[in-house]
């Protein structure tokens, strides 16, 4: 039986810095993420082997509902095509939050560091993330929670989850903008993926 690995993607983190990629890339631009090809470099690739071997029990990528980037970056695959491996999953929650008209002009041109500090587009994904996390670790059900985040938000899951027992692996895409290192710091360990495998999810 394998063990209880876990991967939670943070939409919203995991389309920044798929943007990043873009805007940074000129190859990859207009090119969408395919999420089953991103979870198997990860797995693959030697970056978490030393950690769960080849082994996880589900991945799950949570985006706000009604959040029209989610089509624009992100390839979901037909998990209605026959023979598709389930151990993966969207899950949609809270909401998207409206922005002032301009706003995503005005923020692309904001320099990197500042945009970190720029108010949250969603709500109640990040409620949503925790309590699925927190429920496996209460049921003794969760060996190892790989997170793809960069928001500070996840610091106090991130530390009662280890009180649990369970160990936490932040991950993230290659790109430019600065690592939250108060969140590194909460995990066990930190993984990015080498700027080689970029083709081979996108």
């Amino acid at each position: 039986m394998s063990a209880n690995n876990y991967f939670f993607f943070d939409g919203s983190s995991l389309i920044s810095q798929v943007r990043a990629l873009q805007e940074s890339r000129a190859e990859l631009k207009e090119r969408r993420l395919r999420p089953l090809s991103l979870v198997d470099n990860f797995v693959r690739y030697g970056l978490l082997n030393m950690l769960i071997g080849s082994t996880y029990r589900r991945a799950v990528f949570y985006f706000a509902t009604g959040d029209p980037q989610v089509e624009r970056y992100i390839e979901i695959p037909d998990m209605e095509k026959p023979d598709f491996v389930r151990d993966i999953s969207f899950k949609y929650c809270g909401e998207r939050l409206r922005a002032p008209a301009g706003f995503d002009d005005w923020y692309a041109k904001q320099p990197a560091e500042f945009q970190q500090f720029c108010y949250k587009r969603e709500k109640g994904v990040d409620i949503e993330i925790c309590c699925d996390a927190l429920q496996l670790a209460g049921l003794r059900n969760l060996d190892r929670l790989i997170l793809l985040t960069n928001d500070s938000d996840f610091i106090p899951l991130c530390e009662k989850l280890k009180a649990f027992g369970t160990n936490v692996s932040l991950i993230r895409l290659p790109q430019p903008r600065p690592v939250n290192q108060d969140l590194v710091r909460a995990c066990d360990s930190f993984h990015v993926l080498p700027d080689t495998l970029l083709e081979r999810f996108f």
